[in-house]
């Protein structure tokens, strides 16, 4: 059995951090450069200067066409070295200039990176305090809003208290003055009733009565007139009714006069019953 083959682990490489040159930077390259060419420059001047020193000496010891023409050329060398130097000197001020330049830039950058970077570490610390302080406020307003309006319930309370309290009171006098009139209503005597209207009732049925029996009595009296009897009956018949008469008014009257006495103990009864 061949044993299975090991996997290569490959490894991955380490991402390579990208330096991010800056301005400043670039403008100090620029002046090292001028400086070395500056500094090889005088010394192509300081070897210039050593040539007219030799040409003077030589052309003191002996003036010749030929001294003179080597003095003249280690002069003509000497300014053009001279004039390369002072224009490097020139590039030199520049690049420096360039340099302090670069460097204000980038402190700029670097401070508005950092404020960016102090900005953003704000926002995210105050983004991170937003649920917790929102929680205090409402917390708080939650609090002072309870306690407001405790105080406005309980004065609508105490305003709905006072006025059923005294639609209480208006229904507790109301029923006093009720209940009053009531027992005073159960107390209260019947009115005797006028005795002299019954009375007058008694003897409407009295009259009544005598006229009907006088009309009964008539009736035969009549009758007798038709078989002629003697006048002297007639009178004695009219007696007879006349006395009938006052006799039945008599009774009637005494008839009514206990049935008004019956009434009136009845009366009297009936209120000591219901109390």
């Amino acid at each position: 059995m061949k044993k299975p083959a090991k996997k290569k682990i490959v490894k991955k490489a380490a991402a390579k951090k990208v330096v991010k040159v800056t301005a400043a930077q670039k403008a100090g390259v620029k002046v090292t450069a001028v400086q070395t060419k500056l500094a090889t420059q005088g010394k192509k001047l300081t070897a210039t200067r050593t040539k007219i020193a030799g040409a003077k000496a030589k052309l003191a010891a002996k003036v010749s066409p030929a001294t003179r023409r080597a003095l003249a050329a280690a002069r003509k060398e000497f300014k053009t070295n001279n004039t390369k130097f002072k224009s490097l000197q020139n590039d030199v001020k520049a690049a420096k200039s360039a340099l302090r330049l670069a460097q204000i830039a980038d402190a700029l950058a670097a401070a508005e990176v950092s404020a960016k970077a102090g900005l953003a570490a704000t926002e995210a610390k105050l983004n991170a305090k937003v649920a917790s302080d929102l929680a205090a406020a409402v917390k708080k307003f939650e609090q002072r809003w309870t306690k407001v309006r405790a105080v406005q319930n309980a004065k609508k309370v105490k305003a709905a208290a006072k006025k059923l309290a005294a639609k209480v009171k208006a229904a507790e006098k109301k029923a006093a003055s009720n209940a009053k009139a009531e027992v005073a209503k159960a107390n209260a005597k019947p009115k005797a009733k006028k005795p002299v209207k019954k009375k007058a009732a008694a003897k409407k049925a009295v009259v009544k009565k005598s006229v009907a029996k006088k009309a009964v009595a008539k009736k035969p009296a009549a009758k007798k007139a038709v078989a002629k009897k003697a006048p002297a009956k007639k009178a004695v018949a009219k007696k007879t009714a006349a006395k009938k008469t006052p006799a039945k008014k008599v009774a009637a009257k005494k008839t009514a006069a206990k049935k008004t006495a019956a009434k009136k103990v009845a009366a009297k009864k009936t209120p000591a019953a219901k109390s």
